[in-house]
């Protein structure tokens, strides 16, 4: 026969309670003791093996808890003690608290006043829980106790006038008429009548710890509230346990009643962060009653986002790195989830191979500083030969003009003599034609062979040939002249100085990054050589980077605030063609003033979405300006405390602040757990095999568990 599980509580001296050994139970009268007999009858005749068989078919059917090995494991396994004032559950103590409220008193309590039931900063490994419990009442409950109101009301004060009365008597009575006619008129108005119960459910270590807590949340009602308080039922800790989600009627106390109109007014508002449906964990919020989880869907964009924040990581895991390229990380990795291309261009010195997975499978990396690719070479489609070559003219000429500042008058004239000579030099490598369009076939300008591409040295020759020419003719004209004389200069300084970077064959190995899942180009080390060389670099490649992006392929920058401002016009014009693509862009900045002022570019205020860090006021206030909108003050508090690691997120309408809690895949404790994929994935055969023996693992620690 199967044994039917009992459980002992304590009362308030501590003894032991049996709630089946009431008077008049008796085991013949108890109904499930009969249907245990029935089953008992109906496994006659079976054998062992059946027998097993039909006792697991019934526990699935009945429903008992022993039947569901996980539910066991979270079962207390000791019982209640209860005392006077609190009871002992497990290893800590806990204490449910009653509200009491001074009738006669004017609230006057603000708007969402509810919230500030709930208590914080209570200590360590303590909790706090406000349960509210609501019940409509019916409308004729509602008119017996309006009349009952009404009739005592009138008694009460005929009462005052036959015999004297003190003014604390006479106030509690006027502000109970005056609440008789509010609630009428409410009423009257289409509000409904509730009763409500509130409990306060406290829960810490330690007994002591539990009387601080308790003394400190009446403290905090005393500040919050003067009318309003908490305090246990002396000797009803028991009754308040077992009745904490029974129905009002069954609860100690008279509990609360309200129209449904001045009810709303004590809504606890509670934020709770995000919860995307394809989001994951990226920290936990700050500054609400509710620190939640804030699961963000980092790849939930279209366009551009903008990451901006002053700090430094100085965890020994990263070293010492912006937190923005922390983000950076993290967009490019839900890009790839999501089978997305991700191009990074590093300008501040992010070292991508820290700051997450090598995935050297997937990455094609190109170090910028050793030129890998030919500045003089075109890419891309031959029928797209024809727009190709202008965009490739205005690339040459914006990268001069990064080694050499011309002034206004000036940069007309070096500018069309840049451009007259880069055709004729086409035009004489039989690359390109007068005439183009009528010579559309014999164009050769894409797919050449690298080797059979003309380099820095060829190109400076023509600068020295046509210098000298105007040099040497009677009808000189010095503006062209001197225009020559400085791209001649410009270009041999470039060859002497920087050749290893201009005046070399484009390596075989970018052929392959097309096909790369990842691309990084690392142009860290060439700020060191110079901004204008950097800048001449990026112009040279960012073409090219972007040229194999498409629909929900993504962009990093990397040092954002880096980018000169002579060619950002550039850099953003090539960002509009893969735009047109569906390709998005992530501006990534170490600095949150700079990227203020780098709005034009970045245009953060219609970004998908945003994520900042800590600000001063001012900056706070630059922000607000240029977004057009104003930040409530709470908020404001929140991202300009000093010293706090937060991360304000912006989305749309919804703000939220966090502390950011990025998984990137580098964590030490999950290496083991890595290093087990790796070892599947190079052995897949092995897979099904060892995916078998967990599952039939976990079904036996499941039948010993029963």
């Amino acid at each position: 026969m199967k044994k039917r599980t009992r459980f002992a509580a304590r009362s308030a001296d501590g003894a032991h309670v049996d709630p089946g050994s009431a008077q008049g139970t008796a085991r013949d009268k108890d109904p499930v003791f009969i249907q245990d007999d029935e089953h008992a009858d109906s496994l006659m005749g079976l054998t062992p093996r059946q027998r097993r068989a039909a006792e697991r078919k019934a526990r699935r059917l009945s429903g008992n808890l022993e039947s569901y090995a996980h539910l066991l494991a979270m079962k207390p396994r000791e019982g209640y003690l209860f005392r006077s004032d609190y009871f002992k559950i497990d290893d800590g103590f806990a204490c449910i608290l009653g509200y009491f409220h001074n009738d006669a008193a004017q609230d006057d309590f603000g708007a969402f006043w509810g919230i500030n039931r709930i208590p914080l900063g209570l200590g360590e490994r303590v909790s706090a829980v406000v349960l509210e419990q609501v019940h409509r009442r019916g409308e004729k409950w509602i008119d017996d106790h309006l009349k009952s109101a009404n009739t005592l009301g009138n008694l009460a004060e005929r009462e005052q006038k036959g015999s004297g009365s003190t003014a604390t008597s006479r106030r509690r009575l006027s502000k109970s008429r005056q609440d008789t006619e509010t609630i009428a008129a409410e009423l009257l108005d289409g509000a409904s009548y509730l009763h409500v119960h509130n409990r306060l459910l406290l829960k810490a270590p330690t007994l002591a710890a539990l009387e601080t807590s308790v003394d400190r949340v009446k403290r905090l009602y005393v500040e919050r509230f003067a009318t309003l308080n908490v305090a246990p039922y002396p000797g009803e800790q028991r009754r308040e346990a077992s009745t904490l989600f029974g129905r009002n009627e069954a609860k100690r106390g008279k509990g609360f009643h309200y129209t449904s109109t001045e009810f709303a007014g004590s809504y606890s508002l509670v934020t709770n962060g995000l919860n995307d449906p394809a989001g994951e964990h990226v920290g936990h919020m700050l500054g609400d009653v509710n620190n939640s989880a804030v699961i963000f869907d980092v790849n939930q964009w279209s366009h551009h986002t903008v990451v901006a924040n002053n700090a430094m990581n100085t965890l020994p895991l990263f070293g010492r790195v912006p937190e923005a390229d922390l983000w950076g990380s993290k967009i490019s990795q839900a890009a790839l989830l999501n089978n997305n291309k991700v191009v990074h261009l590093v300008l501040d010195g992010a070292d991508l191979n820290k700051l997450g997975p090598r995935l050297d499978g997937l990455t094609a990396r190109l170090d910028m500083n050793s030129g890998d690719v030919n500045f003089l070479e075109l890419f891309g489609q031959q029928k797209d030969e024809l727009s190709i070559f202008p965009a490739h003219l205005d690339k040459v000429v914006l990268m001069a003009e990064q080694a050499y500042e011309t002034t206004e008058n000036e940069r007309s004239v070096v500018r069309g003599s840049l451009r007259e000579t880069l055709i004729q030099f086409y035009v004489d490598k039989q690359m390109w034609y007068h005439n183009a369009q009528a010579n559309r076939e014999r164009l050769r300008l894409v797919g050449l062979p690298h080797t059979h591409v003309p380099r820095l040295q060829d190109l400076v020759t023509y600068f020295d040939t046509q210098y000298k020419a105007l040099a040497n003719s009677s009808a000189r004209d010095d503006e062209l002249l001197h225009a020559y004389s400085v791209l001649r200069l410009v270009f041999k300084d470039m060859l002497d100085t920087n050749g290893d970077l201009f005046n070399s064959f484009t390596n075989s190995q970018i052929d392959g990054v097309g096909s790369a899942r990842r691309v990084i180009y690392d142009f860290s080390e060439l700020m060191l050589r110079g901004k204008g060389i950097a800048m001449a670099q990026l112009v040279n490649i960012v073409g090219f980077a972007i040229g194999s992006l498409g629909e929900g392929d993504v962009l990093v920058i990397h040092g954002a605030e880096l980018i000169d401002d002579r060619v950002k016009d550039y850099i953003s014009t090539q960002f509009e063609y893969l735009f047109r693509r569906g390709g998005r862009v992530a501006y990534l900045y170490t600095s949150i003033e700079e990227m203020l002022a780098d709005q034009s570019f970045n245009r953060f205020d219609t970004a998908d979405w945003t994520v900042l860090g800590n600000m001063s006021g001012g900056t706070v206030e630059a922000y607000q300006r240029q977004l057009h909108q104003e930040i409530p003050p709470d908020l404001e508090k929140l991202i300009t405390t000093a010293g706090a690691r937060s991360v304000y997120l912006r989305r749309g309408h919804v703000n939220v602040v966090f502390q950011a809690d990025l998984a990137l895949g580098v964590n030490p404790a999950r290496q083991a757990r890595r290093e087990e994929l790796k070892r599947l994935m190079a052995a897949p055969q092995n897979y099904p095999r060892q995916k078998v023996n967990a599952a039939r693992n976990s079904r036996r620690r499941a039948v010993n568990a029963r």
